[in-house]
């Protein structure tokens, strides 16, 4: 994009980067000819033509209310890369939607049924040529470590079963022209990507000369053709590409060849100014004719959803990003998404807004039962999944939880296992392939995902509104669904990942907030707090469930005073011993949690009350 601004803005054309608020406004890594602003400072900014190429930002358009039109560039096709935004930013309600490569619009048509325009890059031939100079490397890569899919540990690991040393250009910090020599000094390139959109790296180093070596990623296909530009072999297949390596350091003359047929296409096919003329046509193309191709847009929510998706979000964008893209692409069932933002900063809002087929935005946080309240009177559904965004739903995890919701008439509500939970419950590794129903009255799953029937809850009397932001709703709920002698049922064959108290991370003082709500559901349960009894349950069994209740909560509140009374005895032991010693504090909770699962039940719950906090 950058190469392109340049030789745009050298042909008359005014072209601005504008970059996410508070990030350094410059490009640091090559020359950048093009005006570079805060995003903020554009969405008065009177274009011909707005475009995005950051899939996260797919949101972000129609704040540029000043843009004549609007395009979107795939310069990869991000759902390989799990990357957030990608499901919503190929169906972003834009007047052209363009790739970097054919492969890429392929992935795009396969998805959408929609095949984008493809606009090829080029190569700098300036920086990026033939440099004198003996071949100092063997074997050279990007070397890239951080992210698997780029492939180095399988070139590391050709480079082991050859016997040679690997030499990797990552983390040199190098400028163009001194990238260009680096691949000029290489006696082959190497490419391990497992995809790609493009490929850049590949190309540089068939325009500096360099005998190329590259694994069938996609975008290569553009210039890597295998034995006439390049050898190419498939992913993943450390064997396969040691053979080739091998095969050019041993034959001069089919290197040579490569060489002279990648310099012929890069000079051919990859010229910037030709590219250029392209893009400007397509552009001047899209101001002229903005209907000539248009994208579709994201598929509308059936008006009578089987299931309703409600995710409460309050900033953590990225989580809501991720949450979003998995419910887009997992969810097999007639589904609506629901998002109730609770007073999120401006760009966090703008996402929800977008992104939802139903949206509730608050000014403020109105916490954890509001705001889920505020998501079940908006949902249409037969079912509500009460989700939180901290998490990110597997492929055919609605079709599991709704199937055990409809085989358990009597469940109030279904859960999934989840990664990561205060109660173990319902935590896994795994899927497992167990239905079950749980303990009345036992410690209830964590409200992490919930799926209910709508009128179940609804009758239920919904979220507790009396507990502060989020801590105690999920028991409270649970509570009122056994006194009136329904179920909460686990679904081992749904496996969430969750990030574990993500959403919590914004709150000051968690500690403190869970004990208030604690004294508060203790008074309800214990006392004569107002329940709803449902019609299904008889009077007399709700008499006999609502006199359980206050037996388990009472019990409750003896065991929370005698762990208190323990904590604050032991944090004064070791508060006396000075800053240092108190840190043993928190070690010696973290060695109970690890020791904890190997004693037996008697010992480990004889020993709790003494060495456990109250989380």
């Amino acid at each position: 994009m950058v190469e392109f601004s340049n030789r745009l803005v050298a042909r008359g054309h005014r072209v601005t980067f504008y970059l996410p608020d508070g990030v350094e406004l410059r490009c640091t890594w090559m020359r950048c000819d093009a005006e570079v602003k805060p995003m903020t400072a554009g969405f008065g900014d009177e274009l011909d033509v707005v475009l995005f190429n950051h899939e996260p930002q797919w949101h972000l358009l129609d704040r540029f209310e000043r843009a004549r039109r609007r395009a979107f560039y795939a310069l990869h096709y991000g759902q390989l890369y799990e990357k957030e935004g990608s499901w919503e930013a190929v169906r972003a309600p834009v007047d052209l939607q363009l790739a970097n490569s054919n492969w890429t619009a392929d992935q795009i048509l396969a998805a959408t049924g929609h095949r984008p325009t493809v606009q090829l890059g080029g190569v700098n031939r300036d920086t990026f040529r033939p440099y004198p100079g003996p071949r100092r490397y063997p074997l050279l890569c990007s070397g890239e470590q951080q992210r698997a899919w780029k492939g180095t540990d399988t070139i590391l690991e050709a480079g082991a079963l050859l016997g040679i040393p690997v030499e990797r250009y990552a983390g040199k910090n190098l400028e163009q022209g001194a990238l260009g020599r680096e691949y000029a000094a290489a006696s082959v390139f190497a490419v391990g990507s497992w995809f790609e959109g493009f490929c850049q790296p590949g190309l540089e180093a068939l325009a500096c000369a360099a005998p190329l070596v590259t694994t069938d990623n996609g975008g290569c296909r553009e210039y890597a053709i295998d034995g006439e530009t390049a050898l190419v072999v498939p992913p993943r297949d450390a064997r396969a590409m040691a053979d080739a390596i091998r095969r050019l350091l041993d034959d001069d003359a089919l290197a040579t060849r490569l060489v002279a047929n990648g310099l012929e296409v890069v000079e051919r096919d990859f010229d910037w100014e030709r590219r250029t003329d392209e893009f400007e046509a397509v552009l001047d193309g899209l101001s002229a004719n903005p209907t000539a191709v248009s994208p579709p847009t994201r598929p509308v929510a059936p008006t009578e959803p089987e299931l309703s998706v409600v995710v409460l979000a309050w900033n953590n964008l990225l989580y809501t990003q991720q949450f979003v893209d998995s419910v887009r692409r997992n969810t097999d069932v007639p589904y609506e998404l629901v998002i109730v933002d609770n007073g999120s900063e401006w760009e966090a809002a703008n996402y929800a807004r977008a992104a939802a087929d139903r949206s509730v935005l608050n000014d403020t946080n109105m916490g954890f039962a509001a705001g889920m309240n505020q998501g079940l009177k908006a949902a249409q559904g037969t079912y509500v999944a009460f989700c939180n965004n901290d998490t990110t739903v597997p492929a055919g995890w609605a079709t599991h939880l709704l199937e055990t919701a409809r085989c358990h008439p009597n469940a109030a509500v279904v859960v999934p296992a989840v990664t990561e939970t205060r109660n173990p419950v319902n935590l896994r590794t795994e899927p497992g392939a167990d239905v079950e129903v749980l303990p009345p009255f036992s410690a209830p799953p964590a409200a992490i995902v919930y799926v209910m029937p709508a009128d179940v809850v609804r009758r239920l009397g919904g979220w507790g509104e009396e507990y502060e932001v989020a801590s105690g709703e999920d028991v409270d709920l649970c509570f009122k669904a056994w006194v009136n002698d329904l179920d909460v049922v686990y679904d081992q064959r749904a496996l969430v990942q969750h990030v574990g108290k993500g959403s919590a991370r914004n709150l000051d003082d968690w500690q403190g907030l869970w004990a208030r709500n604690r004294r508060r559901f203790l008074e309800k349960w214990m006392g004569d707090g107002e329940v709803p009894r449902l019609d299904s349950c008889e009077p007399a069994r709700f008499a006999r469930n609502r006199d359980t209740s206050r037996a388990v909560a009472d019990w409750m509140n003896r065991y929370f005073t005698v762990r208190d009374r323990e904590d604050r005895r032991l944090r004064r032991f070791f508060a006396k011993r000075g800053p240092v010693r108190t840190h043993l504090f928190g070690w010696a909770h973290a060695g109970w949690r690890r020791v904890r699962p190997r004693l037996p039940a008697r010992v480990a719950n004889r020993l709790g009350s003494a060495a456990r906090r109250v989380e």
